[in-house]
């Protein structure tokens, strides 16, 4: 008896926390549903919005004292359950690393083993749940037994808190290591000032007084470009120096079907009309190029670069994809790196920005001259 009442309390508690969690990140919950590459992509956003409602309506429904009502709601959370590991187990087939977020802005996002057999725990608690709400089990302690139904959920509920505490807590501090230029660049304001673009641009750095605008520039400490080389489409070698030789260039790291970096994608053709006429943009993939999806392609046409074994993105110090960076002609980092979706949409928003200001008339006009092959 106490098993079976424990799997619903416990089935519960899930559903209302990963509910609850998805409720602030519905842009997290849809960018997991494109990294998981389920169908119908235009009905993400709308089923992002729906489902913590329904999760939480659903653990709420359970302890709702009728039958009828308890086995339909724990049938259908036993089905929700047994589909979301079907797409678990389907994700893990993937040849890139899935980040899922099943449970909102808790717990580990990133599908692996583990995420796959909470799923089959979850999904044997759903049978279990089912079992309970047919055999009147829950009814009868809900009516007969409510203070009994009550210390068992605390209990669980406290058990569930001390877990989550002392893994917390477990985790190793690590000494603070010597920063790297990358990192010393990123610990600085994410992205470039006006005045910083001006001078990616032109290899020059602008004359800063007190009081004349530049204090931001200050913020940023520019260091050098890092040794790390990218391959073109057409197979060439390049070294990020060498990609900003002339101009400023933009490097946008993404990885396809990850749900930020489709987010990201969407910009490209935007971008790329945008920023062309004064810096060179470049959306860089770790995997070969010929290997890019037709509606990749589409998207972003030529301006493709591969990153051979991530090299380049780590030398940056950019953690992971999407992320952004800004190269400057003078052969120091001029932005960056961001990381995040909704991060490099912002970094790239600003630099348009501040472009749009440094052109106004009596300012520097964009440099138009194309970016010759390195």
């Amino acid at each position: 008896m106490t098993v079976l009442l424990a799997a619903p309390i416990l089935l519960t508690l899930t559903l209302l926390l990963s509910g609850l969690a998805k409720l602030g990140a519905r842009q997290g919950t849809e960018d997991a549903m494109t990294s998981l590459r389920l169908p119908w992509r235009s009905m993400h956003r709308s089923v992002a919005s729906v489902l913590p409602v329904t999760e939480i309506v659903l653990a709420l429904g359970l302890w709702f004292p009728f039958v009828p009502l308890q086995v339909l709601v724990a049938v259908v959370i036993a089905l929700l359950l047994v589909t979301y590991l079907v797409i678990i187990a389907r994700a893990l087939r993937f040849e890139e690393q899935v980040e899922c977020s099943c449970f909102g802005t808790l717990a580990s996002p990133t599908v692996s083993g583990t995420t796959l057999g909470r799923n089959l725990m979850l999904v044997g608690l759903g049978v279990l749940t089912v079992i309970a709400a047919a055999s009147g089990l829950l009814t009868a302690a809900l009516v007969q037994a409510p203070l009994t139904v009550m210390g068992l959920g605390a209990a669980l509920l406290l058990a569930v808190v001390l877990t989550a505490l002392t893994l917390g807590g477990a985790v190793p501090e690590t000494a603070p290591a010597e920063a790297s230029p990358s990192d010393r660049a990123r610990s600085g304001t994410a992205a470039p000032a006006p005045a910083t673009i001006v001078e990616a641009e032109v290899g020059s750095a602008p004359e800063s007084g007190p009081g004349d605008g530049n204090e931001e520039l200050l913020d940023y400490e520019r260091t050098a470009i890092p040794a790390a080389v990218v391959q073109r489409v057409d197979g060439r070698l390049s070294t990020l120096r060498q990609l900003a030789s002339h101009r400023a260039a933009l490097l946008v790291f993404v990885s396809e079907g990850c749900g930020p970096c489709e987010r990201v994608l969407d910009q490209g053709p935007g971008w790329l009309e945008a920023l062309s006429p004064v810096l060179d943009v470049h959306f860089v993939f770790a995997t070969p190029l010929d290997h890019r999806r037709e509606r990749t392609v589409q998207r972003i046409g030529d301006h493709a670069l591969h990153d051979l074994q991530s090299v380049a993105r780590g030398a940056l110090g950019a953690r992971s994809a999407p992320s952004a960076v800004l190269l400057g002609a003078d052969g120091l980092l001029a932005g960056g790196p961001v990381t995040g979706g909704s991060e490099v949409i912002g970094f790239v928003e600003e630099i348009l920005e501040q472009l749009q200001e440094a052109q106004q008339p009596g300012e520097r006009p964009a440099a138009e001259s194309p970016s010759p092959a390195s």
